[in-house]
């Protein structure tokens, strides 16, 4: 009866990577986003690999969270 059930499944990484408009913040916020990374998926690498991405990483690195945001996102 295995054979009934789908076993192609699409992460909610590259659910969000089909979307035109995803933001770095939208797939930071998936909780398999490190688990793709390190099966490496082509399609989240290129994404990441693109300089506003790079930028946008090395100053989340780089740089403390606003003392006003919310506490849940600021320590994520």
């Amino acid at each position: 009866m295995f054979w009934k059930f789908d076993l192609n499944t699409t992460s909610h990484v590259d659910k969000l990577l089909d979307k035109e408009d995803v933001s770095l913040e939208e797939l930071m916020d998936e909780d398999d986003v490190l688990q793709e990374c390190k099966a490496q998926n082509r399609r989240l690498l290129d994404f990441l690999c693109q300089q506003q991405c790079m930028e946008q990483l090395v100053t989340l690195i780089t740089q403390e969270p606003p003392l006003d945001m919310d506490e849940k996102v600021r320590f994520k």
